[in-house]
């Protein structure tokens, strides 16, 4: 009976080409991780000494389309004709611990910081400048690439009602080719962007134990937590939404409102609403020129190459299982509700965090060692060990990391789940444990680099797997546009007859 439900699983084309996937990064990760680094490094400078701009392109145009529909007509439809099963509070959670909770822990600190001591163009002020970038690259961009997917579906789903989520997810197309592709690129690239948040949230909670213990855990404890939390995400994932998964979502976003309150409570108020409202007012009057390194915000090619773009092809791996599952869980709600919630709220949200933090990190900076918060992966506990009851902070925050990624991979197990199963909304068993094994195989074998070259490993593994992606969100969102706009022309046509 086994063999059998395995030998049927394996005929399952995604299925097939996930393991094979997961395979190649586990045995050249494991076998051979230096020619893994260099084949890396070759294929990410190849693309970015063509593509690099196209990013940058790709960035501003998914906001400016999002921002387009807040103000359409369209944006009064209701997608579907149900009550929203889930309240604001677990509505938001969901959206934050799956939309990047973990990296929200893993940047609070060291990348405001960074951008402080590293200014990415000429300011007169340096503070305001650090924020900006932050606000920059969590902002507007991520959430409206993750909504605008999402959206997609979720209108394709409840409004349009087509058969399944495969339907809602490939183009309007009688080409099969085009329809697999579709496909296999979107399981791909979530695979590709899962795999960055369980290796890099890993080795936070490896750096944060090492920091506060003073020990030397090293590459093999890394590679076991990776296994220890992809074991813990399939479990969670085979629950179904309403249970673990829900549950975690809370937990990580309700504590992690009350550790950013508790350091609240250290700030100088004058100098932080000064910083935050004006980075704000920098962010958005300057967005244009920012998001295409442009004008007096035109960076150096190192800075938009290791940072910006960086972090585009980081969101738009991210794109798929985030804006799957944000569609998953927004039935009921109007388009601009829907985009309200998953574009301006989380992104005000998220200046707020980086604001709080960051203003007290330049604060203890000006006191002390200045280089204190440039390890990614101890900066944060760092931070913390400047404030009282640290054991405690220390607890709460190793908690939020591992349940951030947790969520992040038991989400993408899900959507995979239910991309594999036909597009069933509530995917069987067996398709979540073997996407969770999949997960966890790959993460594994590229987190056998090392902490010293993971980051670098992991940013040019997704800056490779995000330009075929790219090319296909916007084609997507270009026939998407086409079929609204013809339906609706058919629709007052008939409305006329």
């Amino acid at each position: 009976m086994i063999k059998r439900t395995f030998h049927r699983l394996l005929k399952n084309k995604l299925l097939f080409y996930g393991i094979l996937f997961g395979l190649f990064f586990l045995i050249a990760g494991m076998v051979n991780s230096e020619a893994l680094i260099h084949f890396l490094n070759a294929g990410n400078n190849s693309l970015l000494s063509v593509f690099s701009n196209y990013y940058l392109f790709v960035g501003a145009f998914i906001v400016v389309v999002s921002l387009v529909i807040l103000f359409l007509p369209l944006g009064k439809k209701r997608l579907g004709n149900k009550k929203p099963e889930y309240s604001y509070f677990s509505w938001i959670a969901l959206l934050y611990s799956t939309g990047m909770g973990s990296g929200l822990l893993l940047r609070a600190v060291q990348e405001p910081v960074y951008y402080l001591n590293n200014p990415p163009v000429a300011t007169a002020n340096a503070e305001v400048l650090a924020l900006q970038y932050t606000f920059f690259h969590w902002g507007f961009t991520p959430w409206a690439m993750y909504s605008l997917f999402g959206l997609i579906v979720a209108y394709n789903l409840y409004v349009r009602k087509v058969p399944n989520l495969l339907h809602a997810l490939v183009p309007a197309s009688n080409s099969n080719y085009l329809k697999n592709i579709t496909i296999v690129f979107i399981v791909l690239i979530t695979i590709t962007g899962v795999i960055a948040s369980l290796g890099l949230g890993s080795a936070q909670l490896v750096g944060g134990l090492n920091h506060t213990f003073n020990i030397e855990l090293g590459n093999y404890t890394l590679l076991a937590m990776v296994l220890l939390i992809g074991l813990i995400a399939t479990f969670s994932a085979l629950t179904g939404i309403q249970k673990v998964i829900k549950y975690l979502a809370d937990f990580d976003f309700g504590f992690s409102i009350l550790l950013m309150l508790f350091i609240a409570l250290f700030l100088d108020f004058a100098p932080f609403f000064s910083n935050l409202f004006t980075a704000m007012y920098q962010y958005v009057i300057h967005f244009f020129e920012m998001s295409l390194s442009i004008g007096a915000y035109e960076t150096s090619e190192s800075f938009t190459k290791e940072w910006t773009v960086f972090y585009w092809a980081f969101w738009l791996a991210w794109v798929p299982f985030t804006g799957i599952f944000i569609a998953r869980i927004s039935k009921g709600r109007t388009v601009r509700e829907f985009i309200i919630a998953t574009i301006l709220v989380p992104t005000f949200a998220t200046l707020i965090w980086f604001s709080v933090f960051a203003n007290n990190a330049f604060d203890v900076l000006s006191q002390s060692n200045t280089g204190q918060f440039d390890n990614l992966y101890t900066s944060l506990f760092v931070f913390l060990e400047n404030y009282p009851f640290y054991q405690l902070t220390f607890i709460i925050a190793i908690l939020l990391v591992l349940i951030s990624i947790i969520n992040s991979v038991d989400s993408a197990v899900f959507v995979l789940g239910m991309l594999s199963d036909n597009g069933n909304e509530n995917p069987s068993k067996n398709h979540k444990l073997i996407w969770g094994g999949i997960i966890t195989a790959t993460a594994f074998g590229i987190s056998a680099l090392g902490t010293s070259d993971l980051l670098n490993g992991i940013s040019n593994l997704l800056i490779i797997m995000a330009l075929p992606f790219s090319l296909l969100y916007v084609y997507i969102i270009c026939r998407f546009f086409i079929t609204v706009v013809n339906e609706n022309s058919e629709k007052q046509f008939e409305d006329k007859d």
